[in-house]
């Protein structure tokens, strides 16, 4: 065999050995898809997590980021993810808590389309975790009932498999809080809540997890699961939330990373894109 034909007999089982490996990754972890840098795109076949094809305009009149929503709301979420994503690779971060001072300050709709702006990524994946078991609210932006979630998890033991839910969106992953019957603060302080973060946080390394927080000046809550989060952004209501709120709430986590605010709901006559379309002409 010449120099040349050994050459190319190598490079043939070099490929052969990377379909194999790319196929047993497929394999193995179907819900998230391999590890870091292994594959440029990622695309995970939901097996052992429910798949709820949600209606795209039912999304787009909540906001919630789809193709209809105009491109320049979807770019002002854009840059929010490169920032965010910045903050956490600086320190090999992959959790993220997003916290409000208050309720109706928009830290679920935050939370919900940055976790689609994440999956654009196509390199990530995202679990997007509502804790917010006294009103939750993230089901309802993907148009779903509310059912069991992370309370039952916690107080029942149920299996994730059967919690899990994949809105249609691919790389997206969404845990509901569930129906709590009890004080969430007790269990968002528990063992079983220790033991979830640290499953969910390590298992998949090409994996971001958003905690939508409860609430920090109503409840304990959002303190307990600061513990679990690498780093926080705070969401404020634009003319609306008070200035002793936000220094409150800061207040309250100024042993944590806070990475940045989120300033939500700014009017067109006031935002940075209202000329948006002359870039385009």
């Amino acid at each position: 065999m010449s120099r040349l034909e050994k050459a190319l007999e190598r490079a043939k089982q070099a490929r052969d050995k990377g379909e194999e490996n790319r196929k047993g990754i497929a394999t193995s972890l179907p819900e998230s898809g391999g590890r870091a840098g292994l594959s440029k795109y990622l695309d995970p076949e939901y097996t052992q997590t429910r798949i709820e094809n949600v209606d795209e305009s039912a999304l787009s009149s909540l906001g919630v980021l789809t193709t209809s929503i105009h491109p320049a709301i979807v770019e002002q979420y854009n840059l929010l993810r490169v920032k965010v994503v910045e903050a956490l690779s600086r320190d090999g971060y992959n959790s993220l808590m997003v916290a409000s001072p208050k309720q109706g300050e928009g830290k679920t709709f935050t939370a919900v389309n940055l976790a689609i702006s994440l999956t654009r990524e196509k390199t990530r994946t995202v679990l997007l975790i509502d804790t917010d078991m006294r009103l939750p609210s993230v089901h309802s932006y993907f148009g779903l009932p509310q059912g069991p979630g992370l309370y039952e998890y916690l107080d029942r033991g149920m299996p994730l498999s059967e919690l899990l839910v994949n809105p249609g969106i691919p790389r997206l992953t969404l845990l509901p809080a569930g129906k709590a019957e009890q004080y969430p603060s007790d269990f968002l302080n528990a063992p079983a809540m220790h033991s979830f973060v640290r499953e969910v946080k390590e298992r998949y390394p090409d994996r971001y997890i958003i905690f939508d927080s409860p609430p920090l000046l109503a409840f304990s809550d959002g303190l307990y699961l600061s513990r679990f989060a690498d780093a926080v952004i705070m969401v404020v209501r634009c003319q609306e939330t008070k200035e002793e709120d936000l220094k409150r709430a800061l207040e309250l986590l100024h042993d944590h990373h806070i990475i940045g605010t989120v300033l939500n709901r700014v009017p067109r006559e006031l935002s940075e894109w209202r000329d948006y379309k002359k870039y385009y002409q």
